[in-house]
């Protein structure tokens, strides 16, 4: 699938709450045989607050509901803080 339709698809559901900031798509190819290559989205938000609304809103959130297999969004916090200047970043990732 095309990064930029990809993006637009994950960035849809999180754009109408009040800080998000970005979408930012990882894609893992596999390294082995057998493994399965993974695609991680990490969103932006100006703070801890704004993202955690959007995770409680959004966790388990379905892209196709007419279709019963559809992806469904996994959201869980990074492990870690990104400092960009002096504010700081919260992501959550996918």
């Amino acid at each position: 699938m095309n990064y930029d339709i990809l993006t637009c698809m994950i960035k849809d559901p999180f754009w109408p709450f009040i800080g998000f900031k970005d979408v930012r798509v990882i894609h893992k190819v596999a390294r082995r045989k057998g493994d399965k290559s993974i695609v991680l989205c990490f969103i932006e938000f100006d703070n801890a607050e704004c993202a955690y609304t959007a995770v409680e809103a959004l966790q388990g959130y379905q892209f196709d509901h007419k279709k019963q297999d559809s992806s469904v969004l996994k959201l869980e916090f990074t492990r870690f803080l990104i400092r960009t200047s002096s504010e700081e970043t919260f992501e959550i990732a996918r």
